[in-house]
């Protein structure tokens, strides 16, 4: 009895010591990480744009790492086939234009709708997780970085990811507003050439009404 007990003891240590190097090893990976600035210029002057009325969007894919290290401190992204792009959108009119980012998505040379990804998706694959943490996830004996509760560089990253993404956006009269959506192709595929950035739903501040819809070419 007292051998099994040792058994199950030796176990629980060996298994507590291996989730604590694993998570060494996830902290050190993404020391030291910082954020960097956006350049964000009027929408009509990037390559990919639609203009209606006094409305313009644009579509700005990073697609390699020369051109994503420039915003975003992560190989992880262009490791794991995960494609921020830019969506820039210039208000020149009178009224208030409100756009809701996570209802843009892509589509494809079939013109098949590819959803965007959530920051908590994206933090999944840059911790190397492709499955989302379960309800009640294991709670750990130490303070080290967790799917859902990231702390140190992993809060950093996740914070930058959210402040840079597109969520509900109100863009006023005479103005340039943007974030980033994150999408993920089949087989981490890196080449949006020939795709559409697709914005369903735009409407009036003021007064709700909806506007023309925006299919933006990827080029």
């Amino acid at each position: 009895m007292g051998i099994e007990v040792q058994e199950i003891k030796d176990v629980r240590k060996g298994v507590l010591i291996g989730g604590v190097c694993a998570l060494l090893l996830v902290s050190t990976t993404f020391a030291g990480y910082k954020s960097q600035k956006v350049r964000m210029d009027p929408a009509g002057s990037y390559a990919c744009h639609q203009k209606q009325g006094t409305l313009t969007i644009a579509a700005d894919p990073y697609q390699t790492w020369e051109k994503l290290k420039t915003v975003f401190d992560l190989k992880e992204l262009d490791q794991m086939g995960v494609i921020p792009v830019q969506v820039v959108l210039t208000n020149e009119g009178e009224e208030t234009i409100v756009v809701q980012g996570s209802e843009i998505h892509l589509l494809d040379r079939k013109n098949r709708s590819i959803e965007g990804m959530t920051v908590d998706d994206v933090m999944r694959v840059v911790m190397g997780k492709s499955a989302p943490p379960t309800k009640s996830p294991t709670k750990s004996p130490l303070p080290f970085p967790l799917p859902g509760g990231h702390r140190g560089d992993l809060f950093e990253i996740e914070t930058d990811l959210t402040n840079k993404s597109l969520g509900e956006t109100r863009v006023t009269p005479k103005s340039t507003v943007g974030g980033f959506l994150y999408f993920r192709l089949p087989e981490n595929q890196r080449d949006l050439s020939g795709y559409k950035v697709y914005v369903p739903e735009i409407r009036q501040l003021r007064s709700g009404e909806s506007l023309l819809f925006f299919e933006i070419d990827l080029k």
